[in-house]
């Protein structure tokens, strides 16, 4: 038949990502936190910008409105995750 090998555990989560998220960027430096919070801040502008117009003028679909929310959620969001530490993208290690 075929030969075969015991099955391998999956590896064990490294102790820095089995903590909450909250944890992680509580201990990041005061000047990456203090980034952090202004790209989180661009993803809430954003938002907040979309219902605004869209209660103030009655208009929900609107290219303009797409083009500016889009703007201001995706630069948030891609400097969050620039700025996270430990990054969740983690490069294969070379055997």
């Amino acid at each position: 038949m075929s030969d075969a090998s015991p099955a391998e555990a999956p590896p064990a989560v490294p102790p820095s990502e089995s903590r909450p998220v909250s944890v992680r960027i509580r201990e990041m430096p005061l000047a990456r936190r203090a980034v952090f919070a202004g790209f989180a801040t661009l993803v809430a502008l954003g938002a907040a910008f979309y219902v605004w117009w869209g209660m103030a003028f009655g208009v929900w679909i609107d290219n303009g409105v797409y083009a500016v929310f889009i703007t201001l959620v995706l630069f948030g969001l891609a400097g969050m995750w620039l700025v996270f530490p430990e990054p969740p993208a983690r490069s294969p290690e070379s055997a």
